[in-house]
């Protein structure tokens, strides 16, 4: 083998070579940035989940809250109603009473 044509293949495999690394080093590339658009979209995921979270937390929060003021009103027209009825019994009885006691 000639030294120019030992010359010439050397410049063909370190062509080879160059190519080579430029490709492993544009698919290296490639597969970082898909590796940083799935951090990403985890993360802007994850972020979603946490505002879905704290929603549905406010608006239990919410029902509990208008639960417990609707249970106290129910139990407050519970007591007006014994009240009333108590009041009630108690007029009756005195008319009755003064009854018995006009008759008898």
């Amino acid at each position: 083998m000639e030294n120019g044509e030992r010359d010439l293949r050397i410049r063909d495999l370190e062509a080879t070579i160059a190519a080579m690394r430029e490709s492993l080093e544009r698919t290296s590339a490639e597969g970082d940035a898909r590796l940083q658009e799935a951090v990403a979209a985890g993360a802007a995921d994850a972020a979603e989940l946490k505002a879905t979270v704290r929603a549905l937390r406010e608006e239990l929060e919410k029902a509990h809250v208008d639960h417990a003021a609707a249970m106290q009103e129910a139990d407050r027209l519970h007591r007006d109603e014994v009240r009333e009825l108590q009041a009630t019994v108690q007029a009756l009885r005195d008319r009755l009473e003064e009854a018995a006691a006009a008759n008898g």
